[in-house]
């Protein structure tokens, strides 16, 4: 299994057991585990196609989430690949919305139910990512995430 796909899993068992203790500590680490799921993923398959195996990692680490949360997509009639991919985009800005509110706003009280409906977009866009992942389109997103210009 896969880093990202491990963390999906983690954030999956952080809020099973929040859920059953009403922890926050649990609740807010699985919101935030489920965002870093969705990031890891798309930055593996980004560096994934990069020619040099050995500068992988470093380029990894230039992703800025800011930026891939900026990436836009819009098409005035989606065919159903736009559709996931925009399924995938629509699901990072939201993710990443609610991990900075777990990780920094602690006047919030995440409830099991709130978690849950985070991780139901977490699954979706894993799903709608594998489907589109070797797609043009898909790719060429991942360039705009990096801080590409479209083309």
């Amino acid at each position: 299994m896969a880093f990202p796909d491990d963390l999906l899993k983690d954030a999956h068992h952080l809020a099973a057991r929040g859920e059953k203790d009403l922890r926050q500590s649990s609740l807010r680490r699985a919101v935030s585990t489920a965002y870093y799921a969705l990031f890891h993923l798309l930055i593996a398959d980004f560096v994934l196609n990069w020619k040099r195996p050995d500068q992988r990692v470093r380029l990894g680490r230039m992703f800025d989430h800011s930026k891939m949360k900026q990436a836009k997509f819009q098409s005035a009639n989606p065919t159903p690949v736009e559709e996931d991919l925009k399924t995938v985009i629509d699901a990072f800005a939201q993710l990443q919305e609610d991990r900075y509110t777990a990780d920094y706003d602690v006047g919030t009280n995440w409830s099991p139910k709130g978690v849950e409906n985070t991780l139901a977009i977490a699954d979706e866009a894993f799903k709608a990512w594998r489907i589109v992942r070797k797609e043009k389109i898909a790719q060429d997103h991942l360039l705009t995430m990096f801080g590409a210009r479209r083309m």
